[in-house]
């Protein structure tokens, strides 16, 4: 084989493999394998599963999704094409610091524990696992108005939203126990009543 036949295929192959690896790039997230934070994908929640939680959009404003991955999902909330809000959740196993502001936490809403962070910013902690949070932008949002955003997200569902990893665990958990092959002692001691049973009628 000539020298130029050998560098011509060793081009086309690596060519092959960087044009395989650029059109997998955007489905890395559903690729079995990898982490998130040194945490297996498959124990952290995908931010596409947060998107139907956030706030509907009242008249005269609009929800734009800006951010989703594994973990996380951001969108912005506009009023006339002013941007009012930022609103978050995020996925805590990947960051478990971020649950350290809400372990003194006596002020709660709808059940969970509820903490503003400076002046324009206030976030709830769901089910000890997911933040929500609301941030003010431009000229900010008084706390009542972020307090009602959060209470706008569906918390409920987002309490009860799980990883790929234990979807699979509840799955397999919830199949019916077969039970144990008879042994052929027990297949004879059968087949003997049967017999039996069949004399008798």
């Amino acid at each position: 084989m000539s020298r130029l036949l050998r560098w011509v295929i060793g081009i086309i192959l690596a060519v092959s493999l960087i044009g395989g690896a650029i059109l997998l790039l955007p489905f890395s997230p559903w690729l079995p394998g990898g982490t998130v934070a040194e945490i297996s994908t498959r124990e952290v929640v995908n931010g596409t599963e947060f998107n139907a939680l956030f706030p509907s959009a009242v008249p005269g404003e609009s929800l734009v999704f800006t951010q989703e991955k594994r973990g996380f999902s951001e969108a912005k909330l506009k009023r006339d094409g002013q941007v009012t809000a930022l609103l978050a959740i995020s996925d805590t196993i990947t960051a478990p610091e971020a649950r350290t502001k809400f372990a003194a936490v006596q002020t709660r809403l709808k059940g969970w524990p509820l903490v503003d962070q400076g002046a324009q910013a206030s976030a709830l902690l769901v089910a000890d696992r997911f933040q929500v949070k609301v941030i003010g932008q431009g000229s900010g949002l008084e706390p009542e108005r972020r307090h009602e955003l959060l209470g706008a997200f569906d918390l409920q569902a987002l309490a009860a939203l799980q990883p790929a990893a234990s979807r699979g665990r509840l799955t397999k958990a919830a199949e019916p126990r077969r039970l144990p092959p008879a042994s052929s002692e027990q297949l004879s001691q059968l087949e003997l009543k049967s017999a039996a049973l069949q004399h008798a009628s």
